[in-house]
């Protein structure tokens, strides 16, 4: 059959992303011996003019629309894109009569919300290479599709979804052995954590995104790097995350040798020098992250590169041999300062993990970057201060301060919501809904985080438009600056 998928981003700010989900269903539906194309509306000056034109050309039996983000995730300065989408959908409907599956990270949070608003009848659940390429195989040959895992869809008005793959069932959720062996790409690998925080890893993944059908000089031109995976899944339970239910808990690990291959195919072929690595968490299990820059370093890349990753697990032998294999920077999801705080987001850290990561990069040059929350759970004007004190004490190259939490269904933060008055029992959070503590008020916290970010050099605060002026990234951009670019800021 004959694939077209849209990816319906156009979000350059703070830099535009590769749809790269859209890139690994493409090469699972290419090895299926589909004809697939990506229509990538980032960087088009029409929309409807580039559907239009792509429809009439090549004339698809399947339409994937992918969604990455719902809204922008910014309090108080929030966007939300789906008008935009359910305008270009039904621009679709109208001008083919080819089927429309949903998609996307997004759209995963709100599947049946989204198939609704967007007047769709299918969808995808997150990871989408085996799912979309069955519901494709069950169109061409008159499949049942009831039985395919992640697949959603909406029939005489209700919605169905049939069962999600890679989320652990309660009685799996158990500490490995002590004799669980360790590997870099396995079944089971032994967690750097303490017993009580043990995760279980379970499985590989193998598949690569098809490049090839991205426009990759512009993303490096403009975003300044490209990304990759080298994992998916997170076993960890942060108040406000939805990442475990878009890729599930468990974690499943690409053998670093099969990473590096990568690599290597994005230098020589797209002549790609700078990726970031999207995982959730880079540095966990260690093991792997270490087995990755080994890899790199052996194969001399010479392939610069940024992360995220917990302050927990961080040690100096890990931050020296990352920057061996080319790494420039490093993003800690550190969220607050104070022990309080952290415990009210679900964090398996305490403040003296930020600052030992903190430490371990500042001592061997590497840049780090810190992006915290404010105004989260348990947060009030004493932890707010914690926080501010705790930043200046370790001094990190760049502190990214973001105001309110978006509350999502499925998390805990969503309880605290509804425990809290935020929000009530049967309201929608498709549309952006925030979560501020009671114990702060929205305008005293903005004028505060202000203040502070604006008297201290290494602080941004996008939704304060502090050092992230739009024109000035540009400008970066055009001086050849690769990579994040709040180093520099």
């Amino acid at each position: 059959m004959k694939v077209l998928l849209i990816s319906v981003n156009n979000e350059r700010d703070p830099y535009p992303v590769a749809p790269i989900g859209a890139a690994y269903i493409a090469r699972a539906l290419k090895d299926g011996r589909h004809d697939v194309r990506i229509l990538d509306l980032c960087f088009v000056e029409d929309d409807f003019k580039a559907i239009g034109e792509t429809l009439k050309a090549f004339l698809p039996d399947v339409i994937g629309i992918s969604i990455r983000n719902i809204d922008n995730l910014t309090f108080n300065k929030s966007i939300f894109y789906l008008p935009r989408i359910r305008q270009l959908v039904e621009f679709v409907k109208e001008n083919t009569s080819a089927t429309l599956v949903a998609g996307g990270s997004g759209f995963s949070i709100f599947p049946e919300e989204a198939l609704r608003y967007l007047g769709l009848d299918i969808g995808v659940v997150g990871e989408g290479e085996a799912a979309f390429t069955r519901f494709v195989d069950a169109l061409t040959h008159g499949g049942r599709i009831d039985d395919i895992q992640n697949l959603c869809y909406m029939k005489d008005g209700k919605f169905y979804s049939n069962r999600h793959d890679h989320l652990l069932k309660k009685d799996d959720e158990k500490t490995p052995s002590p004799s669980s062996p360790p590997i870099k790409g396995g079944e089971i690998i032994e967690s750097p954590l303490p017993r009580r925080e043990r995760v279980r890893v379970r499985g590989t993944f193998h598949s690569s995104p098809d490049r090839s059908l991205l426009n990759n000089s512009a993303y490096l031109e403009l975003g300044g790097m490209a990304n990759i995976q080298s994992k998916r899944g997170c076993p960890f339970k942060c108040s406000y995350c939805t990442y475990p239910n878009i890729d599930g808990n468990k974690l499943r690990l690409r053998e670093p040798a099969d990473v590096v291959e990568e690599l290597k195919e994005m230098k020589s072929d797209y002549n790609i020098d700078y990726v970031f690595f999207v995982d959730d968490i880079f540095n966990f299990p260690e093991e792997h992250a270490a087995g990755i820059c080994e890899e790199m370093v052996k194969n001399d890349l010479n392939l610069q590169w940024t992360c995220f990753a917990s302050p927990k697990g961080m040690t100096p032998e890990l931050a020296g041999l990352m920057k061996r294999a080319g790494c420039r920077g490093v993003e800690f999801g550190s969220d607050a300062g104070a022990e309080k705080t952290l415990k009210g987001l679900g964090k398996h850290f305490t403040p003296d993990d930020i600052s030992h990561a903190a430490e371990c990069c500042k001592k061997i040059g590497l840049p780090n970057a810190h992006y915290i929350i404010m105004g989260g759970p348990e947060e009030d004007h004493s932890t707010l201060k914690e926080t501010f004190s705790l930043f200046e004490k370790i001094r990190p190259t760049a502190v990214i301060a973001l105001l309110g939490l978006r509350i999502y269904p499925n998390t805990r933060l969503h309880v605290t919501a509804l425990e809290d008055g935020v929000v009530s029992k049967n309201m929608s959070l498709l549309e952006p809904v925030f979560y501020l503590s009671p114990a702060v008020d929205a305008d005293a916290i903005s004028l505060e985080v202000s203040e502070h970010a604006k008297d201290n050099h290494n602080w941004i605060a996008p939704g304060l438009n502090i050092r992230c002026d739009a024109d000035m990234l540009t400008m970066l951009r055009k001086r050849g600056h690769k990579g994040p670019l709040w180093n520099i800021l």
